[in-house]
């Protein structure tokens, strides 16, 4: 890289800030430039090691930050013995006023002439200055680059940095920019979407209320990197991108090269080896160097099915062997370039290099001096290359290369693209990590390495078994151009359908299905612009690593998104049943359809009546950015819905909750990171108000939980405009006093526990109740002590065959978990996944909690198998049946005789009391202090005590093993 020195006393180098008097008369301050890469590694080394220097930026809002540069020099010096050449790594790093940065990072290596290809063109030079109280940048040396003018629009409430947008004039330089394709612009393009989208500010990472406007800055970055895309698919190459084609896009299916493999035969196991020329292939047949003297080999011939006997090692003459030096090209060694790996030798003095998603190259070097060069291979040399190589990764006559690390394979010629190998299924290779792909010369095999896979690897083991196929490439003539993987444009106003599934079964094996669209919108945006919202459902099994689920035959589940500008997203989970485009489990939900118009778009959720349209406002910005608000007409729409109180009513504002709970699902972070609130509707006007009006509404209606009042917020504007107080004080007077007192101070400590014990009706309960004692088995699972709560001791350990639980009959034939097959009666029983907390009354009955109303609304119903073939039905309990379990079992979550239930909802420190038979009632069971979390509580037969662990919230995380008397319940 080549840092120019400026005259007059500036500092140069990498920083151009000249001190320039302060006359009216001078001209605009040229700002600071990020210099462009140096073209050799003498230039590097004379380089400063550090250089640091700022710029004031005066952007009109007072005292902002100003425009810094730096650059390191990291000069290491060769290590001749090792081959290992000096090289100089140069970082340059450019901070802007509202603290984001660009970095750039440039590798020069010092190698001896005649062993280097030619650099590629350097990277250009980047120019930053202030003027006008507007930020300028421009990228120099590249034709048809425009400058780029960023206009402050005030600093952020919460993150305290200044806030930019595109000026208007930048806007009509950078729109032609977009609109082409062609090589010219490809490389302002690839400048701009590199500079924008990876440094300057474009994402506003935190909501600002006093910064409404839609960031312009995020919509070029995305236009500039939809216009990247198009130009490199234009010009025959590949994007980067993880997934292959016919996943990407199932209705492409005709474009991919028609290959078909053979079932996969493992014919041996080896050991991890340093080298990859250990697997080669002689003479049609693989041949395995033997590792214990590396001097020796075995070959399998694929035909026969059978190995060799052991013979010394004969590579051939196509070996392909590359040194610390590089590649051996004629009599000189010389480095590929970065990325690329040697793959095929063509002669003594050239080599194919390659890699995934790239174009095929050939590295050559002259007869005489000259330097080593890159050119596009010939397919005829390629073909005689093949046959009378050791093996590689091409096949189909050098058109496409494997890449098993990602089960695809890939074309290397124009035009570029990957597809799937079609070999992740569970019947095949899964999850089974492989390496060291090598196709036979003449294409018709393939071997390669498994490992296992991820969470059964050994430390200790890690021997991989040696793979081999067949390979079959069908005729095949590559498309000038390929189609786009880009979702389909539908005319339609369904963002999300009816969650249901008219395909094909999917068994275990199956991988998913994924269905992707685009819908235009039409909010008055440029036309120049597109504003596409994108809807996609992913069908995948209902059990992919369960063979033996067989109750959810035909059962898949369903994973529906859509997505808009502006980070507006939702996401729906459902189950559906095959070939019924009329089922699902859980509550059947109806299409959601969307509207726009100029400045709104409007969403509803079809089949029910009334429903309370979700009406958002766009503020548009330059390049189709997009800043969502709620509509007046939307909470307009809610308060009429609750000033009534008729079930219509109720069910429209629930279907409403239920729609933007789908955009808080969308929502998720990483931990430790802040989510972003663009695009989160509960955070926009009262809209969280409106939940909780409507759930109080709910609670009112059916009396399923009474102590909301409690966390209702009831001051502020948006409290007066929904009643809140009012609504609280219904709540209140609604309230039934809870029927369980309990005081902290009579709990005793009777014990500590090294984990939480398993309770009935788990399975080989570690904790449960016999003959009025707490029975605790011990760490060997062998033995059992007892605690009497009458005489306040321990008991001796025993045997514990000699202290059994009482009714093994009344524990889960095998363990639980929401959504499984659950067996009962002698049969094999699919529970939808919102029924949890399973409590067996007898060997054909089950008492489940459904917790679809919600986690604090449960509803308690029994599954019951009758005798005879008929089918499961589902029923509530009777007070009866509850309290016979209740006395027959080792201790449950049944007291006050059956009547009532402990219920534990997800994120919650403590049980609940629920009522067990209708009407269904909850109350918080605070049996601990905010210091301490309780689990595994459970009731005595008798109902007298109640047992329960509680563990500390803070260190040092003690788990106790507590006991408490009950009285009795009214």
């Amino acid at each position: 890289m080549h840092f120019r020195t400026v005259r007059g006393g500036c500092l140069g180098l990498l920083l151009t800030v000249c001190a320039t008097r302060a006359t009216a008369a001078e001209a605009p301050s040229p700002g600071v430039f990020l210099a462009a890469e140096p073209r050799t590694f003498a230039e590097a080394k004379a380089l400063p090691p550090q250089l640091t220097e700022s710029a004031a930026c005066d952007l009109g809002l007072g005292k902002t930050p100003g425009i810094t540069v730096s650059q390191s020099v990291d000069v290491t010096e060769a290590i001749p013995d090792f081959c290992r050449p000096a090289e100089a790594v140069i970082t340059q790093k450019l901070s802007l006023p509202d603290g984001s940065h660009v970095e750039r990072r440039f590798r020069v290596v010092d190698d001896a002439p005649g062993t280097q290809l030619p650099p590629p063109p350097p990277r250009p030079r980047v120019r930053v200055r202030c003027d006008a109280r507007r930020l300028e940048l421009s990228v120099e040396g590249v034709p048809g680059s425009p400058s780029l003018t960023l206009e402050p629009i005030g600093i952020g409430v919460t993150s305290g940095s200044v806030k930019f947008r595109v000026s208007r004039d930048s806007e009509a330089r950078f729109l032609p920019l977009l609109a082409r394709d062609d090589a010219g612009a490809r490389k302002a393009l690839e400048e701009w979407d590199f500079l924008v989208g990876k440094g300057v500010p474009s994402r506003m990472y935190v909501r600002d209320a006093n910064l409404p406007e839609a960031d312009s800055v995020a919509g070029l970055a995305a236009a500039l990197e939809r216009a990247r895309i198009r130009a490199t698919l234009a010009a025959g190459e590949d994007v980067e991108q993880y997934s292959p084609r016919d996943v990407l896009a199932p209705d492409l299916e005709g474009d991919r090269p028609p290959l078909k493999t053979g079932a996969p035969e493992a014919i041996g196991e080896v050991q991890p080896s340093e080298s990859d020329s250990d697997l080669f292939w002689r003479q049609g047949r693989l041949c395995v160097v033997q590792q214990d003297t590396g001097k020796r080999m075995r070959c399998y011939d694929p035909v026969a099915r059978r190995w060799g006997k052991a013979v010394p090692v004969d590579r051939g003459d196509g070996s392909l062997r590359a040194g610390r030096c590089g590649v051996p090209l004629g009599t000189r060694n010389v480095r590929p370039p970065g990325g690329l790996e040697p793959e095929l030798r063509l002669s003594p003095r050239a080599v194919l290099l390659l890699r995934s998603r790239a174009l095929a190259q050939v590295m050559e070097v002259p007869e005489g001096d000259g330097p080593p060069r890159l050119r596009v291979p010939e397919p005829e040399e390629l073909k005689k290359a093949m046959l009378v190589s050791t093996g590689s990764r091409l096949f189909g006559e050098g058109r496409f290369i494997l890449d098993e690390d990602r089960k695809q394979f890939c074309s290397v010629r124009r035009p570029l693209g990957c597809w799937s190998l079609r070999w992740g299924g569970q019947e095949d290779e899964g999850a089974n990590p492989l390496s060291e792909a090598r196709v036979s010369p003449d294409g018709r095999w393939v071997a390669y390495l498994r490992g296992a896979p991820p969470g059964k690897v050994d430390s200790d083991e890690r021997t991989l078994s040696l793979v081999v196929r067949s390979l079959e490439l069908g005729p095949y003539v590559a498309p000038r151009v390929l189609a786009s993987t880009e979702a389909p444009l539908a005319r339609t106003d369904v963002v999300m359908p009816k969650p249901a599934w008219d395909g094909p079964a999917l068994t275990w094996k199956d991988n998913d299905r994924l269905d992707r669209a685009r819908i235009s919108c039409d909010l008055g945006q440029d036309p120049r612009i597109p504003f596409d919202m994108e809807t996609q459902r992913i069908v995948s099994p209902y059990d992919p690593l369960s063979p033996a689920d067989s109750c959810h035959s035909g059962w898949v589940k369903l994973r529906q998104e859509w997505t808009a500008p502006g980070n507006l997203k939702f996401v729906r989970y459902a189950t559906a049943i095959a070939g019924d485009s009329r089922s699902s489990e859980g509550k059947v939900e109806g299409d959601v359809k969307v509207r726009c118009q100029p400045g709104r778009m409007s969403l509803w959720m079809e089949g029910v009546p009334g429903f309370p349209a979700l009406t958002l406002a766009a503020n548009m910005g330059a390049f189709g950015a997009v800043r969502w608000a709620l509509a007046p007409e939307t909470e307009a729409r809610l308060q009429a819905l609750l000033a009534r109180d008729d079930a219509p009513a109720r069910e429209a504002l629930d279907a409403f909750a239920r729609l933007v709970k789908m955009n808080e699902d969308a929502r998720e972070v990483s931990y430790g990171k802040t989510p972003d609130e663009d695009g989160r509707i509960s955070r926009m006007g009262c809209v969280s108000t409106a939940l909780e009006a409507i759930a109080a509404r709910r609670a009112l209606a059916d009396g399923i939980h009474p102590e909301l009042h409690g966390s209702l917020k009831t001051d502020g504007a948006c409290a007066e405009r929904y009643g809140m107080r009012a609504l609280q004080q219904r709540l209140q007077a609604a309230t039934v006093p809870l029927p369980l007192r309990v005081g902290k101070a009579k709990a005793e400590v009777i014990g500590q526990v090294p984990s939480v014990p398993s309770i009935p009706p788990e399975r080989r309960p570690q904790l449960y109740w016999r003959d009025g004692t707490l029975c605790h088995v011990q760490p060997d699972g062998a033995q059992v002590r007892c605690y009497d709560p009458a005489a306040r001791k321990w008991g001796p350990i025993v045997a514990r065959q000699d202290r059994p639980f009482p009714r093994e009959d009344l524990l889960q034939k095998s363990e639980y978990h929401p959504g499984a097959c659950y067996p009962m009666g002698g049969r094999s029983v699919p529970v939808p996944e919102q029924l949890r907390d399973v409590l067996p009354l007898s060997p054909r009955a089950s008492l489940f909690a459904d917790t679809s109303p919600g986690e604090l609304a449960p509803e308690f119903k029994v599954l019951e198998v009758p005798k005879d073939a008929g089918p499961v039905r589902t029923r509530v309990p009777t007070a009866e049946e509850l309290m016979l379990a209740a006395r027959a079992g080792g201790g449950s979550a049944l007291l006050g005789e059956g009547r009532f239930l402990l219920h534990a909802p997800k994120n919650e420190r403590s049980p609940w009391l629920c009522t067990a038979v209708r009407p269904w009632t909850c109350w918080s069971l605070d049996l601990e202090s905010e210091s301490y979390a309780v689990f595994a509580a459970m009731a005595s037969p008798d109902g007298r005590w109640l047992s329960y662990v509680r563990i500390a919230r803070r260190k040092p995380y003690t788990e106790e093993l507590m006991l408490l008397p009950l009285p009795p319940i009214p």
